[in-house]
Formats: C-alpha cells, sequence, structure tokens
C-alpha cells in the first residue's frame, strides 16, 4: 500500500467586507457586492457608500420604531378609551359592546405592533388602514367625534405615514444591498 499524502488544503479566499466564501473568478462578491478585484479607490469608495447607507438605515429604522410605538400607543389608547367610556355609561345598556370592540381594537393594535418588528410595512399599512375605517366609522355613527381630538388625530396618522415611508427605504436599502 503506497503512502497517500493528503492534497494541500487551500483555504477558500473570502470578501474583505462580509467574509463570505468568494470564488477565485468573482470579480465582485456575490453577497455584498464589494469589489473583490477592484483598485483600492474602488473598494474605499464601496465602503464609504455603505457606511452612508448604514446611516441612513439608522436614521429609518428610528422612524419605524416610532412608527412601530404608535400602533402601541393606539393599543393603549383603546384600552384607555374603553375604560373611560365605562366609567361615563356604566348604567347603559350598550356599554357592554362598546367597551368589548374597543378592547378588541386593543388587542389588534398590540398584535400589529408587535408583528411590526417582522413585517414592519404590512403592519403599519395594516394599522394605519384599520385606524383610518374605525375614525370613519366613529364619524358616520357620530359626525362630531371627528373633530373630537382632531389633533392626536392627525399625529397619529403622520407618525403611520412617516413610519409607512420609513418601512419602505428600509426595504429599498435592503434589497439594493443583499442586507438581510
Amino acid at each position: 500500500m503506497e503512502n497517500q499524502i493528503p492534497a494541500a488544503v487551500v483555504p477558500a479566499e473570502r470578501c474583505t467586507y462580509c467574509n463570505t466564501e468568494i470564488k477565485a473568478e468573482d470579480t465582485f462578491c456575490t453577497q455584498c457586492g464589494y469589489p473583490v478585484k477592484g483598485t483600492e479607490t474602488e473598494q474605499n469608495h464601496f465602503i464609504s457608500e455603505r457606511e452612508i447607507q448604514e446611516i441612513d438605515l439608522f436614521t429609518y429604522n428610528k422612524s419605524l420604531r416610532q412608527a412601530t410605538n404608535t400602533l402601541y400607543y393606539l393599543s393603549g389608547i383603546f384600552v384607555f378609551a374603553a375604560l373611560i367610556y365605562f366609567g361615563l355609561h356604566k348604567d347603559d345598556p350598550d356599554v357592554v359592546a362598546v367597551v368589548i370592540t374597543n378592547i378588541i381594537m386593543a388587542a389588534i393594535f398590540l398584535v400589529l405592533g408587535s408583528y411590526s418588528k417582522r413585517k414592519p410595512l404590512a403592519c403599519l399599512v395594516s394599522g394605519l388602514s384599520l385606524y383610518v375605517i374605525v375614525q370613519v366609522l366613529n364619524a358616520v355613527v357620530s359626525p362630531t367625534s371627528l373633530l373630537q381630538g382632531i389633533l392626536v388625530k392627525i399625529i397619529i396618522i403622520g407618525y403611520m405615514i412617516r413610519g409607512i415611508k420609513s418601512a419602505m427605504d428600509v426595504e429599498k436599502i435592503r434589497k439594493e444591498n443583499n442586507i438581510a
């Protein structure tokens, strides 16, 4: 039996930027797009652009957190409204229906808020749609309710729209840069 000498193990090349394994013939990293065979200037340009985009992601993620918090705040507002309504109208026969409706709405916004970490755009659009529908239905039942707390309603809708825009921007940046 002949002695077999193990073949030399050639370590795999790795991307300097994201440490993904790359092939010798790759010009760019297939994961992050880093110019593996680019000039030093091209590589530095890539890194500086990515840093700028990471700053943008930080800013957008901050807006997303604020919008997600708005979903939680809405949940709290519905619980608070249910308690206030119950306290003011406890002798009214319809009080249970109103309180249960508000508690269900609070639960829905709570679920949207917690799920928004995975799917922020879908949750924020759903939350905004639901909030607007509730306000329209309240206005149909009682037209004066539209003007009650109008400033708070505008602020809530503004935060939700800002969050939706941020979610779209974050998804765009992540898609363009292959960021998970």
